[in-house]
Parts: C-alpha cells; sequence; structure tokens
C-alpha cells in the first residue's frame, strides 16, 4: 500500500513517495480529474 491510504488526496502524498508496485516516484504520476 505504500503507506497512503485510499482515497487520500493527491496533494496530500508526500514528495518523496515511490509507488510500491513498480518503484515510479511520485513526481511521474499525475492526478486523474
Amino acid at each position: 500500500d505504500g503507506g497512503i491510504s485510499p482515497g487520500t488526496p493527491f496533494e496530500d502524498i508526500p514528495d518523496n513517495w515511490f509507488c510500491p508496485v513498480c518503484g515510479v516516484p511520485r513526481s511521474e504520476f499525475e492526478p486523474v480529474e
């Protein structure tokens, strides 16, 4: 789960977070509206 609860707003995810499945950093993700 990467330490992030489901439903957490994207802006609340720490900048140093990495996806626990693929290892991609938060900076590579884009929020989906």
